[in-house]
């Protein structure tokens, strides 16, 4: 070996080295960019499911609060219904007796007592509602009838 070798640098040998060393930073940069869209995809993914979620629980909780209202003014009606049905079989009690019956119909209504000799008795078993038929009304209704007869 002539000469000293040592303290002579290789030139295509640096070259090559610097190539590869840029080459492995652009790939360490574009795997930092990489991991960075990631993060801010899940970071964004994330908020929209729990936006959705949240918006969901909300429309929710506000379909139980109209249910809830809804159940309460159905519940306070049938309150107000079974007072007035109350009050209704209050009156109906009241007019059951036969003493309130008379005393409002001969004090409001200006009614008489019947004497034993007005009181007339019927025997409704039997008919005691007849009506005349007249014969006239009879051939006319056969004449419509044969005319309907005739046209239908």
């Amino acid at each position: 070996m002539d000469g000293n070798t040592v303290l002579a640098p290789n030139v295509p040998f640096r070259k090559g080295r610097y190539e590869d060393l840029e080459k492995s930073r652009t790939q360490v940069e574009d795997s930092k960019k990489l991991r960075n869209m990631k993060r801010k995809k899940s970071v964004l993914v994330n908020i929209t499911l729990g936006f959705a979620i949240g918006m969901t629980v909300i429309a929710r909780y506000c379909m139980i609060y109209n249910y809830q209202q809804a159940s309460i003014k159905a519940k306070d009606e049938i309150d107000i219904i079974s007072k007035e049905n109350d009050s209704y079989s209050v009156d109906l009690i009241k007019f059951r007796n036969i003493s309130y019956i008379e005393q409002t119909a001969t004090k409001k209504l200006h009614m008489v007592k019947p004497k034993v000799s007005d009181i007339e008795y019927l025997n409704l078993s039997k008919n005691n509602l007849q009506t005349n038929v007249n014969p006239q009304v009879k051939i006319s209704n056969e004449v419509v009838n044969k005319i309907k007869n005739i046209i239908f």
